[in-house]
This record gives structure tokens, sequence and C-alpha cells, in this order.
């Protein structure tokens, strides 16, 4: 039984460790940046991509060029930002209601 536990508890942590590095797309911006939502980490990463970006066929990689802290602020409240200070080109179903 307690190498079922152990194995089990490894299991979680590979799953923790994984959710922390997975971000979902929930849009691109006019100026062709790929808006990335972390949700283990309540952050934004923000990728320059080309021109024509798209999600079934292009990669987003490379360093950020901007990383967002939510601190607990609604991700509506930085898709907002977004729409304000660039304007979304298209934004995905993970994007909140409305954007």
């Amino acid at each position: 039984m307690t190498a079922t536990t152990q194995q089990n508890e490894n299991v979680a942590d590979t799953v923790d460790s994984l959710v922390t590095k997975i971000g979902f797309v929930i849009g691109v911006d006019e100026e062709n940046s790929a808006h990335l939502h972390y949700p283990a980490t309540d952050t934004i990463k923000v990728f320059p991509v080309s021109e024509g970006f798209d999600l079934e066929t292009d990669d987003v990689s490379g360093e950020p060029e901007h990383v967002e802290e939510l601190d607990g602020r609604p991700l509506a409240a930085w898709c907002e930002y977004v729409e304000h200070k660039r304007g979304w080109t298209f934004t995905t179903h993970r994007a909140p209601e409305g954007f």
C-alpha cells in the first residue's frame, strides 16, 4: 500500500508541475501578439506571433514580450484592457464571454 500511495503522490506532483506550465491562448491582438492565460499561476504571458497566426497549425514559442500577474483580478479585466489598448484580431473559446 505504501508503494501505491508513493506512486499516487508522484503522479500528483507531476500533474501539478505540468498544470503550472500549461497556458491557454485566449486570443491574438491587432499587434500580432498571442495572449496566453496560465490559470495555475494567475498570469498572462504575451508572445509575438507572425501575421496570420493560426491556432491549428502555428505554435507559440520563445520569450514573452510581457508577463502580467493578475493577482486575483478576473481574466475579463485583462481582455478589456487589451481591447482598448490594442484591439483583438480574434479571441478563442477560452476568453471570457463578450470578447
